[in-house]
């Protein structure tokens, strides 16, 4: 079976192609098995309006993405959308659903970390986010709500310096905002914000400007990742 590595494997064990038991199909029941004992071992997530209070209270829908029952979403929504697991596929998306569901009651009726609210893999932004995905597989035209949630969201990491921790930094800082948006565009296949990023323009004189300002409040030299975040986020600062 060929692959689509985009890197050299260079272990003995490989010899140029996979060995037998080592191909799609025969993985695909592991991680049904793994997906199962996950949802299985889920706490409750409670429901409903008169649940609101209790459901933004659990630990389980904090933590984002990243340590939260809203990765266990992503993860149902990235199995859903692969071709070995189509049987699946509503039955894993309307589990998203649910515990995405919960997840965006405990930003929404709950207290969240005003330094993570724009945060992707941390935070309000990546619950948006996956809500946004969840809902638009499903077919729901109502995936837009969600959608407007994450697109106000970035008036909170557009000021150069809006964390103390670190304002560029991809688990709460804006890199990882722009790599949610960029998920976005890709997966709905429509731009996330009003202006098309091709039509983004930063004048010469303006990058000199925002290097000078950078360089003034850090006193380091932005590298080329560093300038496109600058530039990016001068630019939806005007939006």
């Amino acid at each position: 079976m060929d692959t689509k590595r985009c890197f050299a494997n260079r272990f003995d064990d490989y010899q140029g192609s996979l060995l037998a038991g080592q191909c799609e199909e025969a993985v695909a029941p592991l991680v049904t098995s793994t997906i199962e004992r996950i949802l299985q071992e889920l706490p409750p997530l409670g429901g409903g309006a008169e649940a609101r209070g209790a459901t933004a209270a659990g630990s389980s829908c904090q933590g984002g993405l990243y340590s939260g029952v809203a990765g266990v979403a992503y993860m149902l929504y990235h199995v859903s959308q692969s071709p070995l697991f189509a049987g699946a596929r509503e039955r894993y998306l309307r589990s998203a659903k649910r515990l995405i569901d919960a997840c965006s009651c405990s930003e929404e009726w709950g207290e969240p970390d005003a330094d993570t609210r724009a945060a992707f893999l941390l935070g309000g932004a990546g619950v948006h986010a996956v809500a946004t995905l969840v809902y638009h597989a499903l077919g729901r035209s109502d995936y837009v709500q969600p959608l407007g949630k994450f697109r106000a969201l970035c008036a909170v990491c557009a000021p150069v310096s809006f964390l103390e921790c670190g304002s560029d930094e991809l688990f709460v800082g804006r890199a990882g905002y722009l790599c949610a948006a960029l998920v976005l565009k890709q997966k709905l296949a429509q731009e996330v914000y009003g202006v098309p990023y091709k039509e983004w323009k930063v004048t010469q004189k303006t990058r000199r400007a925002l290097h000078r300002n950078w360089w003034s409040k850090t006193g380091v030299k932005p590298g080329p990742i560093k300038r496109l975040i600058i530039y990016s986020m001068y630019e939806l600062n005007k939006l």
